[in-house]
């Protein structure tokens, strides 16, 4: 399915809502932020990286990456009541950088990923203000990741996979602003991100 047609499945599905979440008090919203990732890749993924490179016939590989990436998200919500909301959103993942060297030949490469997902979560609002407030969210996300392998005889583009994991976030909101801390699954492993956002009343 094209990204296209998620995100208008995601919409249809917040419009679709019963109508006791549609009142004077629980207004729908929108949200987005700007996201520092931290992509969680290990010195054993490295490894099998070079273990790869190396099986093509090169002498020695050596691969590296400062885990770090930027990237954002956008969504719309709603209060089903007092303590709960409905949220659907998109989430790009940015870009993670692979620095690779072989030698036997000496070669120079990077291997660019980048990824974005839709999900949707149940987020949970602890305190005594509904303006201002913690809270806590679960939910699914659909994800898709491609990576662009840049070499000195040109670069390519694949396919790296898709699927669908959890979400987690734990943050605080005031009635203009939020802060939180994200994880996203991704297969075997979680994406960390912290997101600095506003969010808007309609």
């Amino acid at each position: 399915m094209k990204i296209k047609n998620r995100i208008i499945a995601l919409i249809i599905s917040l419009i679709a809502l019963p109508n006791f979440a549609f009142s004077a008090e629980n207004q729908p919203y929108a949200y987005g932020g700007l996201k520092v990732y931290n992509y969680g890749i290990t010195t054993t993924d490295l490894q099998n990286i070079n273990t790869s490179i190396i099986n093509l016939g090169y002498s020695s590989s050596y691969s590296s990456t400062d885990n770090r990436g930027y990237g954002f998200d956008l969504g719309l919500g709603y209060d089903v009541s007092k303590n709960i909301a409905f949220e659907v959103g998109y989430t790009n993942f940015g870009t993670l950088t692979i620095n690779n060297s072989t030698t036997g030949p000496v070669t120079s490469n990077t291997l660019d990923i980048t990824g974005y997902s839709l999900g949707a979560g149940v987020l949970g609002k602890f305190g005594e203000n509904d303006k201002s407030y913690g809270y806590v969210k679960a939910g699914l996300h659909n994800w898709d990741f491609t990576g662009k392998v840049s070499t000195a005889r040109g670069s390519s583009s694949e396919a790296l996979g898709t699927g669908t994991d959890p979400i987690f976030s734990i943050g605080y909101r005031s009635e203009i602003a939020q802060l939180s801390f994200d994880g996203y699954k991704i297969n075997d492993g979680w994406i960390k991100a912290l997101t600095l956002g506003v969010k808007y009343n309609f």
